[in-house]
């Protein structure tokens, strides 16, 4: 037989090894089968009667979550019981049965494909990756259209789990802590309910492998290196020792991590910094927490717009924004109003198309077009704020006279909220996100009207080097390394000390170690990321003297390219304190 070996994305680390096992799949029908108006009655029965299994399947499911991983990890079934309620979905299959007198089972076909379409013509990777919640919902109402339906059975021996795709309440039946050894998709991302499911359980998993349900057979022999991102299939007997050993030096890295969650967060010189979450869920703090999250540098917002087809009410915003306050108090929240628009398009909110959306009416210019909608956001914030742990932040900002204008909105929403009786954080710190070059070009002049800033680090690269990085023609050229994204960074790190504000990277430069370790010597304190690099990171910056990458990264930045400096940085950080790499890079050997 021959080794196959696929690249995808590594989203629950750890190494697996053992036969393939690969489930069947739901499909949705292509045919349109039409009924007699007399008929009509029965078949809308015969969906509700699908719903109601549903939503007693879904409890179930969630219950069964809770027990095995906790209340905090069931959280994904909270949302599905959210989307199986929503009106205007179950309303929209009824209107399909009625209007076009057709089964149900078109009805759930067409409203899916309607739903993937929408998804798949998002940019936004998490946005794209939210289509599964959605599908997963209808598959099982499909599913349940059946009164005597094949009942849903859990694999009996170990395996590695090989699939298209694994939907959220399909992984909470499959993956199993004992008898799944690994798991490997064509689909999917980092932000996947798979992929969280999976770190929960410990299961190392590579998404988006495109077709690696196609190139595995039944019971072939599989490596799953969530680390590394890789999966082979056949592999040598050489291969399996190779392997074998990495997994075994990553468990060792992995019992020393799980140490590092309750461990102050300082520098071997004593120099305190600070890990914070990156989430888009207000369940997730629970767990952010135990990975030694010390607070929320960043809470996607967008996602309340993601649960209904209808725009969220005050209530809907306040209700989520709450529970995330009290859920991390008294550690800090921050919260990024809407970050919308241009690419991220959702139906609720009619935006129109642009030529080159990337650089259009988004984020803050969007909300300053739309002051109602704005204003909505604004007054759940600030209500949720009563607890002073709650900060707000401004995405793409470009310019001073929007926080300015943002700040009268802001000022007048108070006012509201003070005649109306209703309580507030006073002192809630309003800040901007550098995330365009203007903006850092600027941020002296912004932190004269904001508290404090957040460094999207992300799109920063991408405006600044001109570089898409999904774009796999040029990729290679996103460099967060680059000499002149170095210097614009500490531009923007110096400038926030100077006034004395405080600053974070939100970007997934902040997850990196070698980068890390650069924005460590360039002054940053405040680190926000995935929650599953929180202790890998923690557990590099305890194990380095910030002095020491202080001397470094101001050598460095005498260099010349983002190669120079990485090789340079490597070599010094291993030269003086090399267990910085038996912290950040778990079986493997550090870059040169």
């Amino acid at each position: 037989m021959d080794v196959t070996r696929l690249r995808g994305i590594g989203v629950s680390p750890g190494i697996a090894m053992g036969e393939a096992l690969l489930p069947k799949r739901v499909v949705f029908t292509s045919r349109k089968e039409l009924i007699d108006e007399a008929q009509v009655a029965d078949e809308l029965k015969r969906l509700r009667q699908a719903l109601d299994r549903t939503r007693e399947d879904l409890v179930r499911v969630k219950d069964g979550v809770a027990d095995k991983l906790g209340r905090e990890s069931s959280f994904i079934f909270e949302a599905h019981l959210l989307i199986l309620d929503d009106p205007a979905l179950v309303g929209g299959l009824e209107a399909i049965i009625r209007e076009e007198r057709a089964r149900a089972e078109w009805a759930l076909s067409k409203t899916n494909i309607r739903y993937e379409r929408l998804f798949e013509s998002l940019a936004d990777d998490y946005f794209r990756q939210r289509r599964s919640d959605v599908s997963d919902v209808l598959t099982r109402v499909y599913r349940n259209l059946e009164a005597r339906r094949e009942k849903e059975r859990t694999p009996r021996k170990e395996h590695i789990l090989v699939a298209h795709e694994l939907l959220p309440s399909e992984a909470a039946l499959r993956l199993s802590k004992e008898l799944t050894l690994g798991v490997a998709l064509d689909v999917g991302g980092p932000t996947s309910h798979t992929a969280i499911l999976a770190r929960s359980l410990g299961i190392p998993a590579v998404l988006g492998l495109r077709d690696v349900s196609r190139q595995v057979r039944e019971g072939e022999f599989v490596i799953v290196d969530g680390t590394g991102g890789e999966v082979i299939v056949n592999p040598t007997t050489a291969v399996r020792r190779e392997f074998q050993d990495k997994r075994e030096r990553y468990e060792v890295y992995g019992r020393e991590l799980q140490k590092t969650a309750a461990l102050k967060a300082v520098t071997l010189d004593k120099v305190r910094f600070f890990p914070q979450a990156n989430i888009e869920l207000p369940e997730e703090i629970g767990p952010a927490i135990a990975m030694g999250a010390e607070g929320v540098g960043l809470f996607r917002s967008e996602f309340i717009y993601l649960r209904r087809e209808t725009l969220p009410t005050e209530e809907d915003h306040y209700e989520i924004y709450s529970k995330l306050a009290r859920g991390a108090h008294p550690r800090p929240v921050t919260i990024r109003t809407l970050d919308i628009g241009g690419e991220k398009s959702l139906p609720q909110l009619n935006i129109e198309k642009e030529p080159n959306p990337a650089l259009g009416l988004r984020a803050v210019r969007f909300s300053l077009r739309n002051r109602d909608l704005f204003r909505v956001q604004l007054r759940a914030i600030l209500r949720a704020s009563e607890g002073a742990n709650v900060r707000v932040l401004l995405p793409m900002v470009t310019e001073v006279d929007e926080v300015v204008e943002v700040k009268a909105v802001f000022e007048d929403v108070k006012r509201e909220l003070r005649r109306e009786g209703r309580a507030f954080d006073e002192g809630i710190p309003l800040g901007v996100m550098i995330e365009v070059p203007a903006a850092a070009a600027l941020t002296d002049v912004l932190l004269k009207e904001a508290d404090f800033v957040s460094i999207g680090t992300n799109d920063l690269i991408q405006y600044f080097l001109a570089v898409d990085r999904s774009n796999e023609f040029v990729s290679h050229l996103f460099k967060p390394l680059h000499p002149a994204v170095l210097r614009l960074i500490r531009g923007v790190i110096q400038a926030a000390r100077k006034a004395e504000k405080d600053v974070v990277v939100c970007g997934e430069m902040a997850a990196d170690t070698l980068g890390a370790i650069v924005l460590l010597g360039f002054g940053l304190r405040a680190f926000s990321m995935n929650p599953i690099f929180i202790p890998r990171i923690k557990k590099a910056l305890r194990a380095v003297e910030c002095r020491t990458a202080e001397r470094i990264v101001e050598e460095a930045m005498k260099l010349r390219g983002a190669q120079e400096i990485e090789e340079y940085v490597t070599e010094e950080i291993l030269l003086r304190h090399p267990q910085v790499f038996l912290a950040g890079l778990p079986a493997e050997a550090p870059k040169k």
